[in-house]
């Protein structure tokens, strides 16, 4: 049976791309260049970031995607620029990205408002040699390439003061629809495969040394309900945060982090499914791992409590 299901969904996918696969991550804020351009710059300083997720575990062809990212101020902190790399499989479907970001950033009386365009692409590979349809002369299997690159564009906005964090992004907005008679994609604009994200965060101060952390990360796309994610962490003494969240209405999670020093971050999630997939799978694991070299000033970042 899912074997089945999961052919239905090969001959399906490729029909349109809509910008890249994207995973809903537990790490949302630990992972927010890949889904919005205008947070480039907003640690303060040069941040290297690189998250694994290995959803689903122990499921036959499940998404796993690694994630690099860099991104600094520059020019007296009124630019930000990144660069953020990622590379997903699942199925026969492989998904490279690399993309650019640029960010504008105008200080106001409380925080730093930035506005971002990202510009990239995404290189698609597709191993239908790995396939065994009952008809190897099926038309939906004819005619399609192995590998395409795909280029696109994102925006957003991000404004972040010492407590309080929230962006609104467009990433990837291009379609790519696959054309049966030349073999090709095709690009265009259209609103009705947007994804639309809003993410959000305020850092409240219950004791000397503990901070409770609510965020939430809301994904829309036109004609589609709404994607919500909510998480909530406990920070001590700006070190360690425990916490958990829930997606949807079947996914729980919770999340570790740990802050080394000022410049070494690690942490860890785990999200599982509670009804849907409980019976065919695990769970879902992600790793953090950031590195943001010597301030020399207190940071703003949302990722620095």
């Amino acid at each position: 049976m899912i074997r089945q299901f999961l052919f239905i969904l090969i001959l399906l996918f490729p029909l349109r791309l809509a910008g890249q696969l994207f995973t809903l991550s537990d790490q949302y804020k630990n992972n927010t260049l890949s889904i919005n351009p205008a947070f480039a710059g907003s640690n303060d300083a040069l941040s290297l970031t690189a998250i694994h997720r290995n959803q689903w575990n122990g499921f036959e062809g499940s998404p796993v995607i690694s994630t690099f990212t860099v991104h600094t101020p520059l020019h007296k902190d009124r630019i930000g620029l990144g660069l953020m790399v990622s590379d997903g499989s699942y199925g026969i479907f492989r998904e490279s990205v690399i993309a650019g970001n640029y960010a504008f950033r105008i200080k106001m009386q409380r925080g730093i408002l930035a506005m971002g365009l990202g510009f990239g692409a995404t290189i698609s590979n597709v191993a239908w040699n790995e396939l065994h349809p009952y008809d190897p002369d099926d038309d939906l299997l004819t005619n399609r390439p192995v590998r395409a690159v795909l280029p696109d564009l994102s925006l957003g906005t991000f404004y972040k003061s010492k407590r309080f964090f929230l962006g609104v992004s467009m990433p990837c907005f291009l379609t790519h629809n696959f054309n049966h008679t030349t073999g090709k994609y095709t690009i265009e604009n259209n609103y009705r495969n947007y994804n639309i994200f809003l993410e959000g965060g305020y850092y409240l101060k219950i004791t000397k040394g503990i901070q409770l952390l609510p965020s939430v990360l809301v994904r829309y796309q036109p004609g589609n309900t709404a994607g919500l994610s909510y998480n909530a962490e406990l920070i001590f003494n700006d070190v360690f945060s425990i916490g958990g969240g829930y997606r949807g209405k079947d996914i729980v999670m919770g999340l570790l982090q740990l802050n080394l020093n000022r410049q070494i971050m690690l942490a860890y999630s785990y999200d599982i499914n509670m009804r849907t997939m409980s019976g065919y799978a695990g769970g879902t694991h992600e790793f953090a791992l950031n590195y943001t070299f010597i301030f020399s000033r207190r940071a703003l970042g949302p990722r620095q409590f």
